[in-house]
């Protein structure tokens, strides 16, 4: 955050307990970095700007393949994996319940 105080705006954090910068104001400030700022992608962004995803989807519309550095696209990938773990996951779980249930084991 600090950073891109500095890359930004050309303001110091250490400018606040100097009295030259209020809350309200780093807080605005902070609430309206671009979506490229370190801060931002620290917080969970992607790092892309409407421009990137526009070009992305152009890509996509030219090639009929998503572009491989799309953020929607990993997402996408890391999600069907989670639910595929947690159907795994729970199809084991269900193995070992009716495991123990079962009265005549082979």
């Amino acid at each position: 955050m600090e950073a891109d105080l500095a890359r930004y705006y050309r303001i110091e954090l250490a400018d606040l307990w100097r009295g030259r910068l209020s809350l309200r104001r780093l807080a605005v400030l902070i609430r309206h970095l671009p979506v490229d700022s370190a801060t931002m992608t620290a917080l969970g962004g992607d790092g892309w700007t409407l421009s990137h995803y526009l070009q992305a989807d152009m890509v996509h519309a030219s090639t009929g393949q998503p572009h491989p550095a799309d953020p929607r696209v990993r997402r996408a990938k890391e999600e069907k994996e989670a639910r595929l773990a947690e159907a795994k996951r729970r199809a084991d779980q269900r193995r070992e319940e009716l495991a123990a249930a079962d009265p005549c084991p082979s």
